[in-house]
């Protein structure tokens, strides 16, 4: 059983409760606020859609729990939907809306680098700046170019990358096929783990697949060109199945004469029946802990919770980030709550203080910011393919 990232220091009651995080004292319910609201945002629909629809759903879960418990004070959060279809030009549209609404607090999301690296000068430059806790952004400049608005609840690439190189070298990698999707996301990652492997003295091979592609011919040739043992993905799951399909197809088997890693959004079991079985054996690394593979009672309750408003099924279809969606919306509702209330109002700058310096009870367990925004701690967890399902194997660190 793999353990949370944080171990959970004491049960929580209610997955929806745990509204009391570290520092100062709320409000009075005889003081709450006329109106709060905060955004939820990534791609709900479109190429991404199996990342984000997942996402959402636990959003929209953590704030109804929220609200059964009381709300802020008294004041239900109402929540937004800002489906940014993976594009920081729709990002930076939707988010404008939220930036002029001073009772919007802060936005659980983006989901991708690439969308906040495109937007979040809009969001930093706002009066006051909103802020947001994304639960899958996890390029380095994410955090590490000053902004005060940012915040995630996930591991870096430079924990993933390195975690991926040793896992790959761990299981006797002797040359590595290293491939990017041409994002801010995919390529930041592959160069964190293409590093670590030369610097390990493990040949690579570099390379780069287009959004959406279906032909991989010319690629399947360079690998075996190469003569690599392993290739190395680092993509958020559309191009997948047909790569692996045209792997097997000519003479690449999975787990035979070939090994394959990917990365967040490719441990989707619908790659595995998509792909007519080729991609079994594979590996794949997640950023963040699944709540069903997470010992603890906190986890457990949200994982019945789930599939007790979405359907017994619904953990399979759920996605990557419904674990960490949650529990970035937990984290924003509790500064949010933990904020004064001054005339009927929360102001984002008091929300951002508390996000900064709080700690906050979440279904993984205490979570807890750095001066730049990242969360200490973090694990990357290996799952694989078996059957029809992805099965986390081991949690790692780089």
């Amino acid at each position: 059983m793999v353990q949370p990232r944080i171990l959970v220091l004491a049960a929580i009651a209610s997955v929806g409760l745990a509204a009391c995080g570290g520092g100062s004292t709320p409000g009075t319910a005889a003081n709450k606020p006329d109106k709060v609201q905060i955004a939820a945002e990534g791609p709900f629909t479109g190429d991404q859609a199996s990342i984000g629809a997942g996402a959402l759903r636990a959003i929209q879960l953590a704030v109804k729990d929220f609200n059964k418990a009381g709300g802020v004070n008294g004041t239900q959060v109402q929540l937004l939907i800002w489906d940014d279809q993976h594009t920081a030009q729709t990002a930076q549209t939707l988010q404008a809306k939220g930036i002029s609404d001073p009772t919007v607090l802060g936005i659980v999301g983006p989901m991708n680098s690439g969308v906040v690296l495109g937007s979040i000068q809009g969001l930093q430059e706002a009066s006051p700046p909103l802020p947001l806790v994304s639960e899958s952004a996890s390029n380095v400049k994410v955090t590490d170019q000053g902004n005060s608005v940012a915040h995630r609840v996930n591991a870096r690439d430079d924990a993933q990358g390195p975690a991926d190189g040793k896992f790959m070298i761990d299981q006797g990698a002797k040359k590595v096929y290293v491939m990017d999707a041409k994002s801010d996301y995919s390529t930041g990652l592959a160069d964190q783990t293409e590093k670590y492997l030369k610097d390990h003295n493990i040949p690579t091979m570099r390379d780069q697949a287009k959004a959406g592609q279906k032909d991989f011919a010319t690629t399947i040739q360079k690998i075996k060109s190469f003569g690599a043992d392993w290739v190395y993905f680092a993509d958020e799951g559309p191009e997948a199945a047909p790569f692996v399909s045209q792997m097997k197809a000519q003479g690449l088997t999975i787990g035979q004469n070939i090994q394959f890693l990917g990365t967040d959004g490719e441990e989707d079991s619908s790659i595995i029946t998509a792909s007519q079985g080729s991609y079994v054996g594979a590996y794949a690394t997640n950023i963040t802990a699944d709540p069903a593979g997470v010992s603890g009672s906190a986890a457990a309750a949200y994982v019945a919770a789930y599939k007790a408003e979405y359907g017994a099924d619904s953990i399979g279809q759920a996605g990557p980030f419904y674990g960490s969606a949650y529990e970035a919306a937990q984290v924003l509702l509790q500064a949010i709550k933990n904020s004064p209330v001054k005339n009927g109002k929360i102001s984002r700058a008091d929300v951002l203080s508390h996000l900064g310096s709080d700690s906050f009870n979440t279904i993984f367990g205490s979570v807890k910011f750095d001066s730049k925004g990242d969360v200490t701690g973090g694990g990357i967890y290996v799952y694989q393919a078996k059957g029809t399902q992805m099965v986390v194997v081991k949690q790692v660190s780089g």
